[in-house]
């Protein structure tokens, strides 16, 4: 029979076991058993203590958790969300310490509702999915605690070393979350003997970068792309020297931008798009049937266009402004340009129009292939523009995207095309 429906706010702490297949796949079932029986007596070790309570947990497919922080007599949200991350830095402690498997946390403040059905309190709502996910998420951005806003904000301890990670919306969801970390020392991967200071400075870098990333509608702040690479490039490299290596998270928001140098036209309700198939079914064969043509063709294109592209990461982003002179007649040259977004007109020194050049137009090239090594002739942008560019001293390192370029030049050359 069901009674009367109870509803409470809550912070959710939903967990996973990273590689828990790949842990317990030569286990006999008793092995297996006795595995998790030892898991979630730990977990309850760390976290059924009065510093933490009220909290229930309960097993969730076997290796994982779904932890239910309440509110105390009179307690506020404040207080609430404090406790429940202070309980998951607790749980990543016990992880570095061996005496947990690395396991994936996600925290969430929402509602719920508690209803009674027979002997048993049910208890019911979207946040159990939304913390489902910010779980997974951890996976993908490299972290073993993410956190939506609202908990990241009501924290009472940690603020300085909250970081943003990005604003999303996961696959099957409508409303995009904004998303956050902690990197503490002894935190997060993150060693006890990090330098506090350095590590401070990155944190308020990264954060002020993914400011400039989402925007704040609130505000009327739009996101600012071109500043943002800036930022979290430097970004990139503080974690580099701190960490000894790269920032997934970072890196996720580069790669976004590499893919769309301007916001696409939802960006500032949706945020990044994770798990969105993009393009439709004829494309996706049309896009796969050409790269069999090509490798029909020319195997060592087909290997440097296709199989191996590391030479992407060579065409460095660059934004300019309608009217902006990309390049000047006569000035040497210092790199080869590809058009991603945008338009741009070639002029002669009279300023008359010679050509017109649109996306996925490459130029810059001709200028390698003459004696002076000079710009032979003046490209201006005819509407804001997104470039990539290769310089000199890198495309010199890739021997088939150099041949490219020659043919190139060598076509234009041979059709009296002075560009």
């Amino acid at each position: 029979m069901q009674k009367d429906n109870i509803t409470k706010e809550v912070v959710i702490l939903l967990t996973d076991m990273e590689q828990y297949s790949r842990l317990t796949q030569h286990m006999r079932p008793g092995e297996i058993r006795d595995y998790i029986i030892a898991y979630y007596q730990e977990f309850q070790s760390v976290l059924l203590v009065d510093e933490f309570q009220p909290v229930s947990i309960d097993p969730s497919a076997g290796d994982g958790a779904v932890i239910v922080f309440e509110k105390r007599e009179q307690g506020s949200v404040e207080e609430l969300c404090t406790r429940a991350l202070q309980a998951a830095i607790r749980c990543n402690m016990a992880i570095d310490e061996g005496r947990i498997p690395a396991t994936r946390m996600g925290l969430f403040l929402g509602d719920i509702i508690e209803a009674q059905l027979g002997p048993r309190v049910h208890r019911f709502g979207s946040a159990f999915a939304v913390a489902s996910r910010l779980e997974e998420l951890c996976g993908y951005y490299d972290t073993l605690i993410l956190m939506d806003r609202e908990v990241a904000r009501n924290q009472r301890r940690e603020q300085e070393y909250i970081v943003a990670i990005g604003k999303v919306t996961p696959k099957n969801f409508t409303t995009p979350f904004n998303l956050f970390s902690i990197l503490k020392p002894g935190v997060g991967k993150c060693p006890i003997d990090i330098d506090r200071q350095l590590l401070l400075e990155y944190i308020s870098n990264k954060n002020q970068a993914m400011d400039l990333f989402c925007g704040n509608l609130l505000i009327g702040l739009d996101p600012d792309f071109p500043a943002v690479r800036q930022k979290l490039t430097e970004a990139q490299k503080q974690f580099q020297a701190l960490l000894g290596r790269p920032d997934l998270a970072t890196e996720r928001i580069l790669e976004y931008i590499r893919e769309f140098p301007f916001p696409e036209r939802d960006f500032k309700y949706t945020g990044v798009k994770i798990g969105e198939k993009r393009g439709n079914a004829l494309g996706y064969r049309l896009y796969h049937l050409s790269k069999q043509l090509l490798r029909a063709i020319d195997p060592d294109l087909y290997l440097a266009l296709v199989a191996d592209t590391d030479w992407e990461h060579y065409f460095q982003l660059e934004w300019c402004k309608k009217g902006g002179a990309i390049v000047t007649k006569g000035d040497a040259a210092d790199g080869i340009y590809y058009i991603d977004t945008g338009m741009a007109r070639v002029v002669d020194d009279d300023g008359a129009l010679i050509a017109t050049f649109t996306e996925g137009s490459v130029f810059g090239e001709m200028a390698y292939y003459n004696k002076e090594k000079r710009r032979s002739a003046t490209v201006i942008a005819q509407t804001d523009m997104v470039l990539r560019k290769i310089s000199h001293q890198d495309f010199e390192k890739l021997p088939i995207i150099k041949n490219l370029f020659y043919r190139l030049a060598r076509k234009r050359k041979d059709e009296d095309i002075p560009y």
